[in-house]
């Protein structure tokens, strides 16, 4: 039976073995950047959705309030750390620190020095945000109430 491809000499076949690890590595590399994205994102909707919860048990405390005709000093309340406020705090709040906490990633604290609630993404980067009155201030989100609200601090 005659053979119908032809024979290559060693040198094609580890060029073709080359060519093949290139494209792997390529797609390889793609994938794992897709999936670093991909991550980045989920960790930022997470820090959202925790953020949107914390905003929602502060506005149910101020409501609580109003429906005990207890009165609130916003004022006194402003630059607080909002995590007194709620029943249920987030599992990943490690409490009131003075400074970041080293190696840990996607946590909430409070920074004792700056009043401000802080939360560390997994690249090590901070989203600050603080108690503000929002009768003082131009904008708010849609979950605040009592003039109350967690502002994103810009730097």
């Amino acid at each position: 039976m005659p053979t119908l491809l032809k024979k290559y000499s060693a040198g094609a076949h580890r060029f073709d073995f080359v060519v093949t690890l290139v494209i792997i590595s390529i797609l390889t590399t793609w994938l794992l950047y897709s999936l670093n994205r991909a991550q980045v994102s989920i960790g930022k909707v997470t820090r959202d959705a925790e953020l949107n919860n914390i905003r929602l048990a502060i506005a149910e405390s101020w409501v609580h309030k109003q429906a005990r005709h207890e009165s609130a000093d916003v004022k006194k309340l402003v630059k607080t750390n909002p995590m007194r406020f709620i029943n249920e705090i987030p599992i990943n709040y490690i409490g009131e620190m003075s400074a970041k906490p080293p190696g840990l990633h996607t946590v909430w604290y409070f920074d004792i020095n700056k009043k401000q609630l802080v939360y560390v993404h997994s690249d090590d980067t901070e989203a600050r945000y603080e108690l503000i009155n929002t009768s003082t201030s131009q904008s708010s989100s849609k979950l605040s109430a009592g003039g109350l609200d967690l502002a994103l601090v810009t730097n």
